[in-house]
């Protein structure tokens, strides 16, 4: 059921800018006023259930028509509409619609169509600071929230606690190779590495992943540490969320199912190359960030390294390093 009157938030396919729009609405989901999240199923399938949010509009189709959304928000009323993502189509909807507030974060055409925004590119500060500040715009009298951890419906860590005791798993870590650019891969062999150090400690090995590359990576991880448990293969997005936040320590790059680790408190070591920690660090309270910092190239956003076919920002990540933050952050966080 979906309430009349409720904020409805735009999320964009890539669920690590979910998460970071999750933070910026700290404030508003404090105050128990309903929250509606719109777009792609599967992302939204993250929140469906999930604490803090009533209801969810997934949309099976890639593109939506302008109408036919104006049509869908003129039919719940709602108070306002948050679409960070950086597109104009939702606010186009929402203006037309008629919608009070329409919070947006993008190029002219998207600030034409919003009573509050402001420019995306060559911004100060992280994405989730900017969404923040367009929040702060349009709710200046909202009190800041302390940080509640993300969790998925019930029903996705129900499965993951039956899962984990048919497996007779205990504490273990999460270990994430892929993101949505190939240049973001962790490979496998800095994993091997680090799933070795983890049985070596008695912590379980899970392997979280969606694509195939990451299916590849966890087959080679398994070659050498059969005891992995291989989660790569697709399923609902509630169920990795309630996989990455039961963890006792997380490691990947910056990618989506690390942010949705951060977001659940888990202590979360993010390895960036080719992106910048300035802008997309995972917000939470227990993110460390690694880089090969001897590299002048790092934060260079190409999408083909002059490497090629090495990354080298990725591929000469120090395990011995890893290792040692890793420990540093079990000490930290027993």
């Amino acid at each position: 059921m979906i309430p009349q009157g409720a904020h409805w938030v735009r999320v964009p396919r890539f669920f690590g800018d979910a998460m970071m729009i999750h933070a910026a609405l700290a404030p508003l989901r404090a105050t128990g006023a309903p929250i509606v999240v719109w777009g792609p199923d599967w992302v939204v399938d993250l929140f469906e259930g999930a604490e803090g949010y009533a209801a969810v509009v997934p949309e099976t189709a890639r593109k939506y028509g302008t109408r036919e959304a104006a049509a869908l928000l003129r039919a719940h009323r709602p108070a306002s509409l948050i679409a960070f993502p950086r597109s104009a189509r939702p606010l186009i909807a929402a203006f037309l619609a008629r919608v009070p507030l329409r919070l947006g974060c993008g190029d002219l055409g998207v600030r034409l169509m919003a009573t509050h925004a402001m420019p995306f590119e060559g911004q100060p500060g992280s994405f989730t600071e900017r969404y923040s500040k367009v929040f702060r715009m349009a709710f200046p009298s909202l009190p800041e929230a302390p940080f509640k951890p993300f969790r998925p419906r019930a029903a996705a860590l129900e499965a993951v606690a039956a899962a984990r005791a048919e497996h007779r798993l205990g504490d273990y870590v999460a270990l994430i190779a892929g993101g949505n650019h190939h240049l973001k891969r962790i490979p496998p062999s800095v994993l091997i590495g680090l799933a070795e150090w983890a049985r070596e400690r008695n912590l379980g090995v899970v392997l979280l992943g969606g694509g195939i590359h990451d299916q590849a990576a966890a087959g080679k991880i398994r070659e050498r540490v059969p005891e992995a448990l291989d989660l790569t293969s697709p399923r609902p997005l509630a169920e990795s969320a309630a996989w990455a936040i039961g963890a006792k320590l997380a490691f990947g790059p910056d990618s989506g199912l690390s942010f949705l680790a951060a977001a659940g408190a888990v202590p979360t070591l993010v390895a960036f190359g080719p992106t910048r920690p300035e802008l997309s660090t995972p917000p939470g309270p227990r993110v460390q960030v690694i880089r090969h910092e001897s590299l002048p190239c790092l934060g260079c956003f190409l999408d083909a390294c002059p490497f090629a076919p090495r990354v080298p920002c990725m591929e000469e990540l120090s395990v011995p390093i890893l290792i040692h933050s890793l420990e540093a952050m079990l000490a930290e966080y027993p």
